[in-house]
């Protein structure tokens, strides 16, 4: 499984030179995501998103945007604008069949972390 650990206000660079001077700090299986703010970290987790990121998470098999936003109960304009942004951080990907475009979660689980 996956983890993605999300780290506000840190420097990738620093982590990065921390990793190639102790190889042995890294952590297999992680993957990591700077963010800037706390601002910045609830744009990308309103509560929609959030929604959304747990519905594709728990659904067995991938679903369309338009089953997606009948299942939320959400305009699919919404669905979508949302599942792009979700997207574009690498949270979940989006999957085309035929004229459809499927939903997949990248992580069986998200972790957020606060710490120094």
């Amino acid at each position: 499984m996956e983890k993605l650990i999300i780290k506000i206000g840190k420097s990738m660079s620093k982590d990065l030179k921390e990793i190639y001077m102790h190889p042995e700090k890294g952590k297999p299986g992680t993957h990591t995501l700077y963010l800037k703010s706390a601002e910045e970290l609830y744009e990308l987790l309103s509560p929609k998103r959030i929604e959304l990121l747990s519905f594709v998470i728990n659904e067995s098999r991938e679903k369309t945007i338009s089953e997606i936003s009948k299942n939320l109960k959400r305009k699919q304009e919404a669905v979508s604008r949302d599942a792009n942004v979700l997207t574009k951080h690498g949270l979940i990907q989006k999957i085309r069949q035929k004229q459809a475009i499927k939903l997949k979660a990248n992580y069986d689980s998200l972790q957020i972390s606060l710490t120094n």
